[in-house]
This record gives structure tokens, C-alpha cells and sequence, in this order.
């Protein structure tokens, strides 16, 4: 896939997003924390298009909450189950392996069941929310694609509402996410970040909305009972963000 034309792009794949479809590399909010939290180094190594040797992280201690992601939000990576009890045999490797050439995640099936219950009880806290909306009347996955002075940017939306207001993403972790821990979270996280460079994004693609959007943030515990919170982005953490991001493009 190819984007010649800044725009908001629904029903991209995750392969063609992490690929960068841009004109020339772009800057995403990952890239940018990279890049004020480290250097610009460790940007380029773990740019796409930028260096001739970059890998894909087939790391799977986050396999459970990708595909607790795909079975709340719809869209993600393709999962595949494969039958072992773990991955330390030479088959359930190779499984894995297979699996990651052809574009999918292979996830054992007990963490499969494990992601299952976690979007089952994702369902039933957020029915009782006072954000019950939250992944609702919208899509999953929506691509961000900008160009300020000449640097072209890209965001992948975990869910944006039709009506390009909200913004909802969705987090798991084997932390608490109890409502008094959760702004520490946030901050190792650099959330502010994400939610900065988001707003970024919308304001350059839709600019009548600028300033009447929200930003929440759903963090679910990958451990019984599986509890939920959520946190919204206020005008605080927003300003913090805002400043890291014209850090990182300055640095870019």
C-alpha cells in the first residue's frame, strides 16, 4: 500500500501501517517517544524505511493482550491457535515461526482462552461505565496520515468515533490498573504522548473539532478478575504531551 494524499484511512492493515505507506518516512508517536526518551538512534533503528536491517519484534509477552485487543476492538492481527503447552519445543517454534511469516500471531490455546475472558469481562465493566460508549459508533484501527513543513506523520487509532471527537484506545497489562496506580501507568507509558500526537493529527486532518475532543485511555489487567479503568486526558497531561511532541519533531 502507498498514501500519496494526507487523509483518514480506515481498513488498513496493520501490515501496511507498520510498513509506513508514506511518501518519505514518517514520524509516529512511538518513533517519538524513542527519540526524547533515548536518541535519535534508536529512532532510525526502529524505523522501517529508514534502516536496511530493521526486524520485526516477534516478542510474545504481549501476545495475550494483542489478541484480547482484536476480540474487543475487531480488527488486528490475524491469530492463529496453536496446540502445545508452551514454547519450548522445537515444533511449537517453528509453529510460531510459520505463523509470523505468513503475517499472523500464533498464541498457545490457554492464552487464547486467557484473552477471551478478558474481553468478556472488557464487555461487561464497560456496560456498567459511566463510559459505556466507549468503542461504540466507530471504527477500529483508523490511519492518521499528515504533512506539517515538509515531515510527514503517521498515527494508527486504536478506535476514533464517527464523529471524530473521541478517541478511544484500549491497553492490557500484568500491572494494576487500579484508578490511584493508573497515572503512574500513564506516564512510564508516556500516554501523553500518544494522546498529543493523536490530537496532532486530527487537528491538521478535521479542524473544526480542534479543542472539542477527548481522549480515553481503557487499561485492563491481563490477571483475575481482569478489572478495568479508565482514564481521560485532560488539559494537564495534554500540555505535557504537546511539548514532548514538538521536542520529538524537533529533534526528527
Amino acid at each position: 500500500m502507498k498514501i500519496t494524499e494526507p487523509g483518514i484511512y480506515r481498513g488498513v492493515s496493520s501490515a501496511d501501517y507498520f510498513s509506513d505507506p508514506c511518501p518519505e518516512p514518517s514520524l509516529t508517536q512511538s518513533l517519538a517517544k524513542l527519540l526524547i526518551e533515548q536518541s535519535p538512534r534508536h529512532a532510525w533503528t526502529c524505523h522501517p524505511r529508514l534502516n536496511p536491517q530493521f526486524e520485526y519484534d516477534d516478542d510474545t509477552k504481549f501476545d495475550i493482550g494483542n489478541v484480547a485487543h482484536l476480540m474487543i476492538l475487531g480488527r488486528g492481527k490475524e491469530v492463529e491457535v496453536v496446540h502445545f503447552s508452551d514454547w519450548r519445543t522445537k515444533a511449537s517454534q517453528e509453529a510460531r515461526e510459520k505463523a509470523a511469516d505468513e503475517g499472523k500471531i500464533a498464541v498457545l490455546k490457554h492464552q487464547y482462552e486467557q484473552a477471551a475472558d478478558m474481553a468478556n469481562a472488557a464487555w461487561k465493566q464497560i456496560e456498567r461505565h459511566e463510559d459505556h460508549d466507549a468503542f461504540t459508533r466507530g471504527a477500529a484501527e483508523v490511519m492518521l496520515v499528515w504533512q506539517e513543513d515538509g515531515i510527514w506523520f503517521r498515527s494508527l487509532v486504536d478506535w476514533l468515533h464517527d464523529d471524530l471527537r473521541t478517541v478511544d484506545d484500549y491497553k492490557s497489562t500484568g500491572m494494576s490498573v487500579a484508578p490511584h496506580v493508573l497515572g503512574l501507568r500513564a506516564q512510564a507509558a508516556g500516554w501523553e504522548v500518544q494522546a498529543a500526537f493523536i490530537e496532532r493529527g486530527l487537528n491538521a486532518l478535521d479542524v473544526g473539532n480542534r479543542g472539542r475532543r477527548r481522549y480515553r485511555f481503557i487499561a485492563q489487567e491481563t490477571h483475575k478478575p481482569h478489572a478495568l479503568s479508565v482514564m481521560h486526558m485532560d488539559e494537564h497531561w495534554l500540555t505535557m504531551g504537546r511539548k514532548k511532541v514538538q521536542t520529538a519533531i524537533a529533534l526528527w
